[in-house]
């Protein structure tokens, strides 16, 4: 799922369509505050003559006024689904809209339910959205532990059953073997300077918790220290909005990224605790958001993907492996930066 769709103008014109349908709660609240801001700021992305190449960038002003040009709901999902060609470009369209659910700072269920009827009319999977309605509507308390289970087996390859067998033992860190532990743990302390491995050193020397795969980390190393690697490569430091930009960028960059941002923004963006660690509040910057939207799409490898060897570039000089990996320029950290926000 790329967030911001690098495809024929038609299929642009239908992602604004639908992040407006949510925004509005389908035409029945107003379109301003903070869902504008996010849809026009994604929208002036997805028209960027300059960001894309276009002779003329694409004009979609009539679906960001005060009133939608189409009378009727039938009539709109009418004319985005005559937009979109495939699955593909239907489900991009309705995570776009959820995302902009999603950014509201408390659980938006209007926004979430109209996430849901557009899924259903386009004929997408509403699987996912079903779990997100039934965490941020407070009845359902197993949808929590359902959506992080999903997301960590799509995280890191492993059947969904394993992954629930060792939710209920409290111990999902033993999905790791203790010698893949050994390599990284080894491959870290041995980095040479000015590496990807060498700048991890720095990371975790500054952090206020212990490197993956020490006793008591309660994730497996296949995730947790893969994810400390993306917000190195993202630049994107560990705070509450750091955790969001980082899970935005990887939601950009990967076909299944979708799951580990949702339980991002419920987490760390609108205080609902969905995972291991202590839930919280915060504000996002909607430009930073897209940026890192339009950064990891324009990623040319998949760092999000299981099989992706994240521990063969811990020895490449940094630089390198971004550009390797065809990661833009970017993020919130500079060279030398600290990774870590101290508390005041």
């Amino acid at each position: 799922m790329a967030l911001v769709v690098f495809g024929s103008n038609d299929s642009r014109r239908a992602q604004v369509a639908v992040m407006r349908l949510v925004a509005t709660a389908l035409e029945t609240r107003p379109f301003d505050g903070d869902y504008a801001e996010l849809v026009v700021m994604f929208s002036n992305l997805l028209g960027c003559s300059g960001c894309h190449g276009f002779h003329e960038p694409p004009d979609f002003s009539d679906l960001l006024g005060p009133t939608l040009p189409m009378e009727s709901f039938d009539e709109t999902i009418a004319m985005i689904d005559a937009l979109l060609v495939d699955d593909e470009s239907r489900n991009a369209a309705v995570n776009a809209g959820l995302l902009v659910a999603m950014f509201a700072e408390n659980p938006d269920l209007e926004g979430l339910l109209a996430a849901r009827r557009i899924a259903q009319s386009l004929g997408c999977d509403e699987s996912l959205i079903d779990e997100i309605v039934a965490v941020a509507d407070a009845t359902a308390a197993r949808a929590k532990a359902d959506l992080f289970r999903r997301f960590l087996s799509n995280r890191i390859d492993v059947d969904s059953e394993i992954v629930g067998q060792q939710m209920e033992r409290h111990d999902l860190a033993g999905l790791t073997r203790p010698d893949d532990i050994e390599r990284f743990h080894r491959l870290v302390a041995e980095a040479p300077p000015g590496s990807l491995g060498a700048e991890m050193r720095r990371f975790y020397d500054g952090a206020s918790f212990d490197i993956p795969g020490t006793p008591g980390v309660p994730l497996p190393i296949e995730f947790l220290a893969s994810h400390d690697i993306h917000h190195v490569l993202a630049g994107y430091d560990t705070s509450a909005q750091g955790e969001a930009y980082t899970a935005v960028f990887n939601a950009g960059n990967a076909s299944t990224g979708m799951e580990w941002l949702s339980v991002v923004l419920l987490q760390w963006h609108q205080g609902i605790r969905v995972g291991v660690f202590p839930e919280g509040h915060s504000h996002l910057d909607p430009v930073v958001m897209a940026t890192a939207a339009v950064r990891g799409s324009q990623t040319t490898t998949d760092i999000y993907d299981a099989n992706w060897d994240w521990m063969s570039a811990l020895d490449r000089p940094l630089n390198e492996a971004r550009e390797s990996l065809g990661i833009p320029d970017g993020g919130q950290v500079p060279d030398g930066g600290s990774w870590h926000i101290k508390p005041a």
